[in-house]
C-alpha cells in the first residue's frame, strides 16, 4: 500500500512550513516526484507520514535516499527496525540523519535574500556548518556503539552514515568543504572551536577513532530545488548552478527549466573511511553523478563527473501560473 503523504493528518498549526508549501503547489509536479521516491517505501512504525508533515526535512531525506538506493538497484529489507536502510545483498546498512539549525539560529525554510548574499558572515556560517555536521556524526556513531553493533543482522556489514546539511539557510551554497575538513582535515587544523571555547576534532577518518563507520554519504542539494529540477512543473523557473570539472574548472549555469538538466544523484558525495573495519565494496556507489572521496597515500583522490560535479544550485520562480 502506497503512502498518502499529502493528505494532512496533523493539525494545521503543527504543519511544517515546507509541507505547507508542498501541498500549496499549484501543479502536481513536485508531489509526483515525491510519490515516485516513496514507491515501495515501508512505514515500519506507522509514524512516517505524521513526521513528514510535522518535521519534514528528515523524512524528505529518507525518501530521497530510498530513491537513490532504488536507482542503484540496491534492495532494502524493511523487516529490520534499524538502521534506517539494511541491504543484505550488499552487506550494507545506512543510517540517515540531517544537520539542522542550532538553537536561536535561522532555519533553512526562513531564508531571506540577505541570508544568501551576505558574504561578510561566511566564516561564521562555515563554522556553524562544521559544528552541526560534527554533532550529527557523533550522534550516529554513538548510536552504533550503544545499539546497532549488538544487532545480529549488523555483523560484518558496512555502516554508512548519510547526512544532509540543512545547518544554515545557505548550506546549499557551501558545498562539501566542511565535510572534507571534518573527515580528512584538509586545512590541517586538528580541531575547531564550538561557541569559541569547546574544541572539536577534525580529521575523523585519519585514524581508527571511527573505524565502525565505513563511509559518509553527504549532500546539501537534495532539497526542494532537487525535486523542482526533476519535476514536470508549470510556470517559469530559472536555475543557477555551479559544476566543477576535473576538480578545477568551474562551470556556471543559468538556464530555464526547459533547458536545465540535473540527475537524481547529482550533488551526492561519498567519503570513504580508509580506516574502516568493514570497507565499502568497490563499485557499490560508482555512477558518475556520485562523487567519491578516498584517501590514497595521504592524498585525497576524487572521482570526476565528465560534465562537472554539481556543487551549488538555486531556483528562482519567474512566473508561476495560478491554480485553476
Amino acid at each position: 500500500m502506497s503512502l498518502d503523504l499529502f493528505t494532512p493528518i496533523v493539525p494545521e498549526n503543527r504543519l511544517h512550513p515546507n509541507f505547507t508549501r508542498l501541498i500549496g503547489e499549484a501543479d502536481d509536479g513536485i508531489r509526483a516526484v515525491l510519490r515516485d521516491w516513496a514507491d515501495g517505501f515501508v512505514d515500519r512504525d506507522g509514524k512516517f507520514v505524521d513526521e513528514f508533515q510535522r518535521t519534514f526535512n528528515s523524512s524528505w531525506w529518507e525518501l530521497y535516499l530510498y530513491a537513490v538506493l532504488k536507482s542503484l538497484g540496491i534492495r532494502i529489507d524493511f523487516s529490520f527496525d534499524a538502521p534506517d536502510f539494511v541491504a543484505p545483498d550488499q552487506n550494507l546498512a545506512i543510517e540517515a540523519v540531517i544537520s539542522a539549525h542550532g538553537q536561536g539560529m535561522t532555519p533553512e525554510w526562513e531564508k531571506t535574500i540577505r541570508d544568501l548574499t551576505n558574504t561578510g558572515e561566511i566564516g561564521a556560517r562555515y563554522l556553524e556548518n562544521l559544528v552541526r555536521l560534527s554533532n550529527s556524526i557523533d550522534t550516529k556513531v554513538r548510536r552504533y556503539r550503544e545499539r546497532y553493533s549488538g544487532l545480529s543482522h549488523m555483523r560484518g556489514k558496512s555502516y554508512v552514515i548519510a547526512i544532509h546539511n540543512f545547518s544554515t539557510p545557505d548550506a546549499h551554497q557551501l558545498g562539501d568543504v566542511a565535510m572534507q575538513r571534518l573527515l580528512y582535515d584538509v586545512w590541517e587544523e586538528g580541531e575547531f572551536l564550538k561557541d569559541g571555547r569547546i574544541p572539536l576534532p577534525t580529521g575523523l577518518f585519519l585514524d581508527e577513532r571511527m573505524s565502525e563507520v565505513s563511509g559518509i554519504l553527504f549532500s546539501s542539494l537534495a532539497t526542494y530545488g532537487k525535486a523542482r529540477a526533476l519535476a514536470s512543473c508549470e510556470g517559469t523557473f530559472v536555475f543557477q548552478a555551479i559544476r566543477i570539472r576535473n576538480n578545477v574548472e568551474p562551470i556556471t549555469i543559468g538556464a530555464k527549466k526547459s533547458d536545465y538538466r540535473e540527475s537524481l544523484r547529482d550533488g551526492l558525495r561519498l567519503f570513504h573511511n580508509p580506516n574502516a573495519a568493514s570497507p565499502l565494496p568497490d563499485g557499490l556507489f560508482a555512477p558518475d553523478d556520485i562523487r567519491e572521496f578516498r584517501l590514497v597515500d595521504d592524498e585525497i583522490w576524487t572521482s570526476c563527473h565528465p560534465d562537472g560535479d554539481l556543487c551549488m544550485r538555486q531556483v528562482h520562480a519567474i512566473n508561476v501560473l495560478p491554480a485553476t
